[in-house]
């Protein structure tokens, strides 16, 4: 990474909102429907968070799934987690220090943009209730139109990079998935930076691809960017 870093790419759930609970409680919901046993937790940190809709029901049909019925499973899922969102008002709200931390980037004339496994759905259903586009370019940013590799593979990363007009190398990418440090260390991003709301900082700075680990953004140092 050069000295000044040029880009800034964010993971979206679980890391600019904190809805991790809530995916899981409906991907748990509809996984029961669709096989006879519940997800463990090591299935849902290794085989569902970060990754596309697609790759997870195929992981749980173990078999390939129809577009059609793809459309179908995603659609329910979605109204679950959707649901699950909006009956918690009191949380359905950006990571504390993020709207300060994009505005600091904005202010340094440092490029950013978001790459998520989420759908067009819930792209749109964040940008409704979070007013996304008062910082970013949405057409910048990157999420599963079900023609993209998703992570562990580092195309999202990739394309995310591309869209900002920035090298890999000189982006930092914030994540808070295995799935997504394994998808970010493939693409080179320049710096990798956890962010841990439960404290598991251990399990994070023990690898030797993450450089820091935050539980919100008022923790973060500005000179990590330069």
């Amino acid at each position: 990474m050069s000295n000044k870093v040029k880009g800034v790419i964010f993971d979206f759930n679980g890391t600019l909102f904190f809805d991790s609970d809530k995916h899981e409680k409906a991907w748990k919901k509809f996984a029961l429907e669709i096989r006879d046993n519940p997800l463990s937790d090591q299935e849902m940190s290794t085989k569902v968070h970060g990754r596309t809709n697609k790759l997870i029901l195929e992981y749980l049909l173990q078999n390939p799934i129809s577009d059609q019925l793809l459309k179908q499973y995603i659609e329910k899922k979605e109204h679950y987690y959707q649901q699950s969102c909006l009956q918690d008002p009191a949380n359905l709200k950006l990571v504390d220090g993020a709207i300060e931390f994009f505005e600091y980037l904005i202010n340094q004339n440092i490029n950013m943009t978001i790459a998520t496994a989420a759908e067009i759905a819930n792209l749109n259903f964040f940008n409704e209730h979070f007013k996304l586009d008062r910082w970013f370019d949405m057409d910048k940013i990157v999420y599963d139109d079900g023609k993209i590799n998703g992570k562990p593979a580092p195309d999202m990363f990739l394309k995310a990079a591309r869209k900002i007009n920035q090298n890999p190398s000189d982006c930092i990418v914030f994540e808070d998935s295995v799935s997504g440090i394994a998808a970010a260390k493939s693409a080179d991003i320049g710096k990798i930076i956890i962010v841990d709301p439960v404290g598991q900082k251990s399990k994070y700075s023990s690898s030797p691809d993450v450089d820091l680990v935050i539980s919100d953004f008022r923790k973060i140092n500005k000179s990590v960017f330069h």
